[in-house]
């Protein structure tokens, strides 16, 4: 790179911070409707980690039903300390203020395809992943269940059903009590 990359760098880095003003700063069409109605989602039941509910009572959260078909077996597997369900049985369901379940979120990929894009915002290149992601909320199995712990052993399970593809990545959203959505 040389001894003065960094100013280079800092040079590029101000005219992308420039398009991004003037991005910001040109009205805007709002582009209503144009990828038509979303589809419709399921609603999922769990067990807070991080909040004591009686052992009646369940939170919910809204999943994509095809989301929900593929990960929830793994999740619910034999051994792991999460749980998830899309029906509420004998249950209740309780209301917790500002409460986001833990999610497990999966990308796969059966090939390697990176696709060297440029942002129509900043003018910056940046790598574009192709590939789906799913994601599903989830609770806990029994009392003393730990999050972490539980996503460790959903995320061995979810590794295990998906052996085909070349590229898997799970990650845990973790739970959220009483903080402000973005």
């Amino acid at each position: 790179m040389g001894r003065y990359s960094r100013i280079r760098q800092g040079a590029q880095l101000n005219q992308a911070l420039q398009n991004y003003i003037t991005h910001l700063s040109t009205p805007r069409t709002p582009n209503l409707n144009s990828q038509g109605p979303r589809n419709l989602s399921l609603t999922a039941y769990v067990t807070p980690f991080m909040t004591d509910v009686a052992t009646d009572e369940v939170a919910s959260g809204r999943v994509n039903p095809t989301h929900y078909a593929q990960l929830a077996p793994s999740i619910n597997g034999a051994g792991t300390g999460a749980d998830v369900s899309d029906t509420l049985g004998a249950n209740s369901v309780v209301n917790i203020p500002k409460f986001r379940a833990a999610r497990v979120v999966f990308f796969t990929n059966a090939t390697r395809a990176v696709q060297v894009a440029t942002s129509d915002v900043t003018g910056l290149r940046y790598l574009n992943y192709n590939g789906e992601r799913s994601s599903c909320p989830f609770g806990r199995n029994l009392e003393n269940d730990d999050q972490m712990d539980a996503f460790l052993q959903v995320k061995a399970a979810i590794l295990q059903a998906f052996s085909g593809n070349e590229i898997k990545r799970v990650s845990l959203t973790r739970e959220q009590v009483g903080v402000e959505r973005a």
